[in-house]
């Protein structure tokens, strides 16, 4: 093969590579996001699903699993941030048109409502502001991110990166609560990605009693439903199917990602671990 060839492979092979990446980057910036990994444990969750079976997503966050579980399934997604389901139901159900200019003045009025939880916003306008201009989709938690020394505006990205998202969100059902309040359909596929343990986590789940969410997976496996778990770490009767360690942003040191489940999947589906 001349230079010349070696040349126009090196390029073909550097557009797929920015496309590919220009793909899987648009989406919505979450804290713990699926991303990266959806791909991969995905198919180990549908392996067994057959058409008009439900898909939970207990805590469904920027919706990076969920958005790619196709539409022969009933699909609902659920998360006790009322202020993320009201903005992702606004989005998907109706024709409410949030504002795309967000300064820091606008900002921090928002966050200082959200705080105070005086009722001067509604929770869609709360959410969307929120994850569209807090850093890195950290939900008032990482301050405002607003335009970088690089002249990058991270909240037009932001803003890009969830329009583009719409689509596939599209015929989902939005809960509201905590995962163990859920009206679960006979034999469902139940998927939980719930705060790790040891990590940073949203306010919202600052307080969570893993013990009581190990019993409820036991439970609802107990009743019929096929549950999944991503985490780092279970208990050992529920059993890991798929391990690989990752760098994200609730953990730097690049900790093993692992998907768990209660029930048996096809050993061909199975990662070595």
């Amino acid at each position: 093969m001349g230079v010349s060839q070696w040349d126009s492979l090196f390029l073909l092979l550097l557009e797929a590579y920015i496309l590919i990446f220009e793909i899987n980057r648009i989406r919505m910036k979450y804290m713990g996001s699926k991303r990266r990994i959806v791909s991969e444990i995905l198919p180990l969750m549908l392996a067994n699903m057959k058409p008009g079976q439900t898909f939970i997503d207990a805590f469904c966050g920027g919706c990076h699993v969920i958005e790619k579980v196709p539409g022969e399934y009933k699909r609902i997604a659920n998360d006790n941030n009322r202020y993320l389901v009201a903005m992702l139901e606004a989005l998907t159900e109706t024709t409410w048109s949030p504002p795309t200019s967000i300064n820091r003045d606008f900002y921090n009025d928002v966050r200082s409502s959200y705080y105070a939880d005086d009722g001067r916003f509604s929770d869609a306008l709360v959410g969307w502001v929120g994850y569209v201009a807090s850093w890195n989709g950290r939900f008032f938690d990482g301050g405002y991110s607003g335009i970088g020394k690089n002249g990058r505006d991270y909240v037009a990205e932001q803003i890009r990166n969830i329009q583009a998202q719409l689509p596939s969100l599209k015929g989902i059902e939005w809960r509201y609560g905590s995962y163990d309040s859920i009206e679960i359909p006979p034999e469902s596929l139940i998927y939980c990605d719930p705060p790790y343990l040891g990590c940073k986590t949203y306010p919202t789940s600052a307080h969570f009693d893993y013990e009581a969410f190990y019993d409820w997976c036991r439970d609802r496996a107990a009743e019929g439903h096929t549950v999944f778990v991503s985490e780092y770490q279970m208990p050992p009767d529920i059993v890991c199917l798929w391990k690989k360690g990752i760098v994200n942003n609730l953990n730097k040191k690049r900790p093993t990602e692992r998907l768990f489940t209660i029930t048996y999947i096809d050993a061909t589906f199975i990662h070595a671990l």
